[in-house]
């Protein structure tokens, strides 16, 4: 079984208690704060076509529908059981006129170049098998100007914090094949010009608008 399929499969299996866990109030509460201010920089008009790369359950897909008229967000995912969640969630949230949720694997996407005006991704790239790759991608699909958001865990500089960092990411890779240590923002500067930088938990989580060279 490839990276990519057990990483499919994983959250295939996750999905039907994903939320449960992700709503959990210690880790819920700062999350919400992360995700909304992640929409809040795609500085949306209403007209735009939005890529939600690993979707998930959708948990931002709701946000983003609303903030759009006569746009669409189209939210992706290596997992089935993740995207029947998310389509679920925006049809209880009755956005899903705005909403498509489609099975893609953004290492090699199927959609075409410059498809999109905005893209955004929350905890996945620490995820992905191949982040390079998946950048590559996404600098493809995304039109010439336009801005991609970025809300992932990364390597913290403090002394403090890397002391509780460590043993969360040694979890993370054994149990969620989930790589907390990369330094995607300093992949995404090789394609994108990153305009604009926030970090939380003294750096454990960053969040970048990134604008596509």
């Amino acid at each position: 079984m490839s990276s990519r399929e057990k990483v499919a499969s994983r959250y295939d299996i996750w999905s039907p208690f994903y939320d449960s866990v992700d709503n959990f109030p210690l880790i819920s509460r700062p999350q919400k704060v992360w995700r909304g201010r992640s929409v809040d920089m795609l500085e949306l008009e209403g007209h735009e076509l939005v890529l939600d790369v690993g979707t998930g359950s959708g948990y931002i897909l709701p946000d983003i529908a609303r903030r759009l008229n006569e746009g669409r967000v189209v939210g992706t995912d290596i997992s089935e059981g993740m995207l029947r969640k998310a389509k679920e969630r925006a049809e209880r949230e009755n956005v899903l006129d705005r909403v498509s949720t489609v099975k893609d694997d953004i290492e090699n996407s199927r959609f075409g170049s410059e498809h999109f005006d905005r893209i955004i991704t929350n905890f996945t790239f620490t995820t992905i098998p191949d982040p390079e790759k998946a950048i590559k991608e996404c600098h493809r699909v995304l039109k010439n100007g336009g801005s991609m958001v970025i809300l992932d865990t990364g390597k913290p500089e403090g002394f403090l914090s890397r002391f509780f960092f460590y043993p969360m990411m040694v979890s993370a890779k054994i149990f969620g094949r989930t790589h907390m240590d990369r330094d995607i923002i300093g992949l995404m500067e090789k394609r994108f010009h990153v305009a604009y930088r926030e970090y939380y938990m003294q750096g454990m989580v960053y969040l970048v608008n990134c604008v596509k060279k």
